[in-house]
């Protein structure tokens, strides 16, 4: 269900980049091959997490959580950085491989805008991933889905409607949602993390 919303957001974001012209759309395309990539690790650290804390949680060993959540934030974190500096250093070379026609240099030069801003946070999108994926090996599967719904699809379609308008024609008002959005629903993700945490050491000195 949260990946089935994710899509429509994003056919919802889409349709504002259409109205941008040729060279948008396609500079679109060309980042979103490039996000494919780079987007990869921050999944692996998420279900990492989910994999390791589920385990840990199912043997009563809760006190492993916190050792298992900030290694793989730490990770993420750090990859995150390196990818992100690859991007934005490097990443026009890697949108010529997608640009072509003879608005080539265009389309690269609105893939940069573009991922100025959105490869440059990429590591919010990972402590994002690896957040829901503690919630899940907690065994919390309607927190996490409600908070990324919320957070990540329909704050993203507010603004789509409502800050969007007030800078037409600026594509950078939409880039912009995606970090805050990574922000606020990471924040919320780790927020029940912490609670829950709590609630199973508390539930394991009780048993004691």
């Amino acid at each position: 269900l949260t990946q089935a919303i994710f899509s429509m957001s994003a056919i919802i974001v889409q349709s504002l980049t259409n109205t941008l012209g040729d060279a948008m759309v396609a500079a679109n395309t060309a980042v979103m091959r490039v996000d494919g990539f780079a987007m990869m690790p921050n999944f692996t650290f998420g279900t990492a997490a989910t994999t390791y804390i589920g385990q840990n949680v199912g043997a009563g060993k809760y006190e492993r959580i916190k050792k298992i959540a900030f290694e793989c934030a730490g990770m993420v974190l750090v990859i995150g950085l390196a990818l992100s500096g690859l991007l934005v250093f490097f990443g026009d070379k890697l949108l010529l491989i997608y640009a072509s026609g003879e608005n080539r240099d265009l389309i690269v030069q609105a893939g940069m805008n573009r991922l100025s801003i959105i490869a440059a946070t990429y590591f919010l999108c990972g402590l994002m991933d690896v957040g829901c994926g503690i919630l899940r090996g907690m065994g919390k599967a309607m927190q996490p889905m409600i908070v990324s719904l919320l957070g990540s699809c329909v704050f993203r379609i507010i603004w789509v409607f409502t800050v969007c308008p007030l800078f037409p024609g600026q594509i950078m008002a939409l880039y912009i949602s995606y970090p805050i959005s990574w922000i606020v629903t990471g924040g919320v993700h780790f927020l029940f993390c912490f609670y829950f945490y709590k609630r199973l050491m508390k539930r394991k000195k009780q048993a004691e």
